[in-house]
């Protein structure tokens, strides 16, 4: 299984004897989409800076998955990866992963490359990392991988510890500079004021393309995914949107967005949004967030908005699934066990603001629009 990971560190590895580029930056993706805010406005926080040369690295391009013909260009796009991508990432000054990437544990770096993890959610609430693997092999290859990073990007010291543990890095090597991503919810200008001309911007977006929902407040329905297909599969049967759209439906609109790691069946009669690209522009127009396990409320949390909690399986997901870093009944909101339960806390309107702010404080050291500027600062001071 580790063939893969072992020839690129080796081209990778080989390509080290050339010269060395200093203004030369490599992105390591989970998946092309998935280069969204973290990585993006590192690369804009450059580019304000000096003149790089960015090279994008996506793990899928070593996927023979699909047709005949996406095999056939797979191939192409696989030599690519090895050869062209491996190339320029030996020669690159810094290098910043949002994920993690199995062939680090073999590769051998220059003493004056920089690389740097951001991971993609910010603070901490489902297990992640060493914390969850129980597989030897993959635990050695995130050792190994781990020692090479030289800087772990988190949002507070609160959840430095839990950082620690799950990559196994040293405390020095901890930057609890926040969450990059984060930056766009905030005006540059009043760098601790939420964006508002955004929000009117995208609002006006979304009613142009679903007039639906004009004159409407928007409930977003987010869940994260679980291990097997079947209990994926079946998300979406324990909510009842006849129910939910005959009490509420002449207020609220309700969009549905399944995880980007697997394909949930939507909710039959709600606006599925699985397949926009933006997620934090959802986040922002969103009044309600309705979420189970998906870390997707931390970062929504930053907004100051009603979060609904509906664990249907949450005894499953503890004892076979992540499990969390703190008691789930302690989460930034009201808990509940079915669709009507979610209608009765909407209907209430009940929700405690101050909870979602105390959690916040435990998650981000900073609420502004200079993360990504902290982060860089540091690295060219260095």
């Amino acid at each position: 299984m580790n063939f893969k990971y072992k020839f690129f560190a080796c081209v990778f590895n080989f390509f080290r004897i050339l010269p060395f580029k200093k203004k030369e930056i490599s992105f390591i993706v989970d998946k092309k989409s998935s280069f969204n805010r973290n990585l993006d406005n590192i690369k804009n926080e450059f580019d304000r800076r000096d003149s790089f040369s960015y090279n994008y690295l996506s793990k899928e391009e070593y996927s023979f998955n699909g047709s005949l013909k996406n095999r056939i260009f797979g191939i192409f796009s696989i030599l690519n990866f090895f050869l062209v991508k491996s190339y320029k990432l030996s020669k690159s000054k810094y290098i910043f992963l949002n994920d993690n990437f199995f062939p680090l544990a073999y590769m051998n770096f220059d003493e004056n490359t920089t690389i740097v993890q951001l991971w993609h959610a910010s603070g901490a609430f489902k297990r992640f990392g060493l914390d969850v693997i129980n597989d030897e092999n993959i635990k050695k290859l995130l050792r190994l991988a781990g020692s090479k990073i030289d800087y772990l990007v988190i949002s507070s010291e609160n959840v430095s510890k839990i950082y620690q543990h799950a990559f196994e890095v040293d405390e020095n090597k901890i930057l609890p500079f926040g969450t990059p991503r984060i930056d766009y919810y905030f005006d540059e200008n009043k760098s601790n004021k939420i964006n508002k001309d955004n929000i009117e911007i995208i609002r006006t977006k979304f009613e142009e393309k679903y007039p639906e929902i004009k004159g409407k407040k928007m409930v977003l329905y987010a869940p994260t995914f679980r291990e097997s297909e079947e209990l994926n599969n079946d998300i979406s049967t324990h909510f009842d949107f006849n129910l939910f759209n005959s009490i509420l439906g002449k207020e609220y609109s309700l969009f549905f967005r399944s995880h980007p790691k697997f394909d949930v069946p939507k909710i039959k009669g709600s606006i599925d949004v699985s397949n926009y690209d933006n997620l934090q522009e959802l986040l922002l127009i969103t009044d309600i967030l309705i979420t189970d396990y998906s870390s997707v409320m931390i970062e929504y949390a930053v907004l100051s908005k009603p979060i609904i909690f509906y664990p249907f399986d949450l005894n499953h997901y503890i004892s076979h699934e992540r499990g969390f870093y703190f008691d789930y009944t302690n989460v930034p909101g009201p808990i509940a066990k079915n669709t009507g339960d979610i209608i009765k806390f909407i209907e209430e309107d009940g929700f405690d603001l101050k909870k979602i702010k105390d959690f916040v404080s435990k998650n981000y050291d900073y609420l502004d629009s200079n993360s990504s500027k902290r982060i860089v600062d540091f690295l060219l001071s260095r």
